[in-house]
């Protein structure tokens, strides 16, 4: 198994003053600390401060008037990502969350590991802010900042864990490596990749 904290999150965290989603991340929000007020200011924050390419500010100010981001903004961002892949040599495949995400599976360059970081990087410039706060948005309607309990409620709602499964819970099983579900299934993984984790099978 391959275990991955999700990089391109971290540029938007740091970004916009989330917590980290590594194992070794800073101490975490308190469990009632929010990323913002609304939805809006969380799209403001992201057009004001992480830098969008024109195509992503056009779709980010489009969010801002109406509240949310247009789910064909996300697709059209997401067919960028992969044409531009592609043009890289690199075939992805996905599969997509109920909430209409797409998590990307485990792949390689056939030039190596190195060659497949940096076409990944560079497919990313203009659409990863988009897929970001996309995500957000979807995953995430209380913009709660605690990321370990955003992965929990997921997991509670889809009756993965018991309603008595905590934070330190988590916390616990995801420093051992050992939770009270397979994380590698397609349901666990999909409540771990919202919250900025992922657990994929090599």
């Amino acid at each position: 198994m391959r275990w991955k904290s999700l990089g391109l999150a971290v540029a938007v965290i740091l970004s916009i003053c989330l917590p980290g989603c590594s194992p070794a991340a800073p101490e975490p929000e308190a469990a009632d600390e929010k990323l913002a007020d609304s939805l809006t200011e969380v799209f403001q924050v992201g057009l004001d401060t992480m830098n969008p390419s024109p195509v992503e500010r056009e779709a980010i100010e489009r969010a801002i008037t109406t509240g949310q981001i247009d789910s064909a903004d996300y697709e059209a961002a997401h067919l960028r990502y992969i044409q531009c892949l592609i043009k890289h040599d690199i075939q992805p495949t996905f599969r997509k969350t109920p909430e209409g995400l797409y998590v990307e599976l485990p792949y390689f360059s056939p030039n190596g590991v190195a060659d497949s970081t940096e076409a990944n990087l560079k497919c990313s410039a203009d659409n990863l802010i988009i897929g970001i706060l996309y995500r957000i948005q979807q995953s995430n309607p209380d913009l709660l900042a605690d990321n370990r309990l955003l992965a929990v409620r997921c997991l509670q709602k889809r009756g993965f864990v018991d309603a008595d499964y905590t934070v330190d819970d988590f916390e616990r099983n995801w420093t051992a490596r050992v939770f009270p579900f397979v994380p590698s299934a397609d349901g666990p993984s999909d409540c771990l990749y919202v919250a900025g984790y992922a657990y994929l099978s090599n």
